[in-house]
């Protein structure tokens, strides 16, 4: 041994250490050394104890002095293991470099590997299912399409909710869409205007009645120029109504007048209230509007027909208390006429009373014709024909005058149940304050043409005179009621033109601008 296995023999044998690690240099080169030391057994001294013990082929080789007499637990030795580092260090770096790019590149294949898999397995269809969603939501994608599961895992769970979501999709859609044509149906099947606004009175929908009221042809028109407040024929109205649905949150029969597009102005009733978001704030209010135009009209010829029926019967009773004096009164001044003789000194003042009694005596057979229910006896008659034959009797008058004559008659107008005689009076009475109403030349208008509804006949007189003035078109049929100077009328013509017309079952009405004109209208039932 040499001088370092000694040491550890010595080391040993003073129990210090039981092994010895250790690097040490040696010829200028590093050694890992691993050392223990050699120890006599029971075993061992079957060779190695008392030579006399011992095998005698031993004893004769070795000799008695060498190796025997040894006890047991003896230290008489050491093993070591002398291991050249740089030699075990260059291989081991060796083997950790090529075990380490040798798992570099099993982790990358890995990597790839197992990306390959998730791409296949997790991604691609996730990615399929998000496209899928995406073409749904913005693209507006058919919701009968289903996407298919092809595994039993998570993806394919996803899958199933998918569908089971996307049929979801379609009922609740097809829901919105029964109650979206449900409401739309009945909002345009309403024959009162329904319209939807906003705060500001801004117009975001309406029903075709609505537009009907209003005279627009275009929805997208009427919405994009008019607001609620433009449509109001008073803005202070429209305040009104305002103050009433924020007081009230809802108005009932709001009765104001409205004014379309085209500038027509209908009376009506709006009924209108709040409208609110999910968040229960007020977005805005909806309003049914209902046209009651043709409703005041009728109530204002009620009104007039019994103000007339109510005239008629005080006229009545003065022509029966006035007849038998001014018939007496004609009477006797006849027979004072013939004994005057032509050349009489009273003659002259008798013909003035005798001329004023014979007026007074028409004013009040007018008065019995008006209030006299005389029968009316209707017959299919042409009323074209009618119209025509009236409208050449003040042919002569109007030429005179230099008033112009146009006739336009539609053709093909059926046969109307007219009494002809009680409409020729109609007609003439009309005609004759078309003639009084034109100072100098100017221009009658006669129209025969069927109405909208193909149910009845519409005959039209219009003239280019002076108008009526606004405040007395209320009494335009009124009884006794004349603008015309004293002499040339007696307030009676329009009043029995209009009994006439009513018995017959039509309507008569008129149109007047003060300064250009008139047109009474006279329709009738066919």
């Amino acid at each position: 041994p040499d001088e370092t296995e000694l040491g550890y023999i010595a080391m040993f044998r003073e129990g210090k250490a039981r092994v010895r690690k250790e690097i040490i240099e040696r010829d200028g080169k590093d050694y890992f050394i691993h050392a223990r030391p050699i120890v006599i057994e029971a075993e061992c001294l079957a060779c190695h104890g008392p030579p006399e013990e011992a095998p005698a082929t031993l004893v004769e080789l070795y000799g008695k002095k060498g190796g025997f007499n040894r006890k047991e637990g003896e230290i008489i030795g050491v093993e070591s293991i002398a291991i050249p580092l740089d030699e075990t260090l260059s291989q081991i770096r060796g083997l950790v470099l090529s075990i380490f790019f040798t798992g570099i590149v099993g982790v990358f294949l890995l990597f790839l590997s197992v990306n390959y898999y998730i791409n296949i397995v997790a991604i691609r269809p996730i990615r399929s299912v998000s496209r899928f969603f995406k073409s749904v939501v913005e693209d507006g994608g058919d919701l009968d399409t289903r996407l298919i599961a092809r595994s039993r895992d998570e993806i394919g769970e996803l899958v199933r909710s998918f569908n089971q979501m996307m049929d979801y999709l379609r009922n609740s859609q097809e829901r919105l869409r029964d109650s979206e044509r449900k409401y739309r149906r009945i909002f345009e099947a309403s024959k009162d205007a329904i319209l939807v606004a906003d705060c500001n009175g801004a117009i975001q929908d309406i029903n075709s009645a609505g537009l009907e009221l209003f005279g627009c042809i275009e929805r997208k028109r009427l919405l994009r120029e008019k607001t609620l407040p433009t449509l109001f024929a008073e803005s202070s109205r429209y305040e009104e109504f305002l103050v009433e649905l924020r007081e009230a949150g809802y108005v009932k029969d709001y009765e104001t007048r409205l004014r379309g597009p085209d500038g027509k102005v209908v009376d009506v009733l709006i009924t209108a209230s709040f409208r609110r978001d999910d968040e229960g704030r007020v977005c805005g209010f909806e309003a049914m509007i209902k046209d009651i135009t043709e409703w005041k009209r009728v109530q204002e010829q009620l009104k007039e027909a019994d103000r007339l029926a109510s005239i008629g019967r005080l006229a009545a009773g003065l022509a029966h208390e006035m007849n038998n004096p001014l018939g007496i009164i004609m009477g006797y001044t006849g027979l004072l006429l013939k004994e005057a003789g032509d050349d009489g000194p009273l003659r002259d003042d008798l013909e003035i009373v005798y001329k004023n009694a014979e007026a007074c005596k028409r004013i009040v057979e007018d008065l019995l014709k008006f209030s006299r229910k005389t029968e009316t006896r209707p017959e299919p008659h042409d009323i074209t024909r009618i119209t025509d034959d009236v409208v050449d009797m003040f042919s002569y008058a109007f030429e005179e005058k230099g008033i112009a004559v146009v006739r336009d008659y539609q053709p093909g107008i059926p046969e109307v149940m007219v009494d002809a005689e009680k409409m020729r009076q109609v007609l003439m009475n009309i005609l004759m304050n078309a003639y009084q109403a034109i100072h100098g030349e100017g221009v009658v208008t006669v129209r025969v043409f069927p109405g909208e509804t193909g149910r009845e006949v519409i005959i039209s007189v219009s003239d280019s005179g002076t108008g009526i003035a606004e405040e007395f078109r209320g009494r335009v049929f009124e009884p006794f009621f004349t603008t015309k100077d004293p002499g040339e009328g007696t307030g009676l013509g329009l009043a029995v033109s209009y009994g006439i017309v009513k018995e017959h079952g039509g309507d008569i009405m008129f149109e007047s601008v003060e300064g250009e004109g008139s047109t009474f209208i006279i329709r009738l039932p066919l």
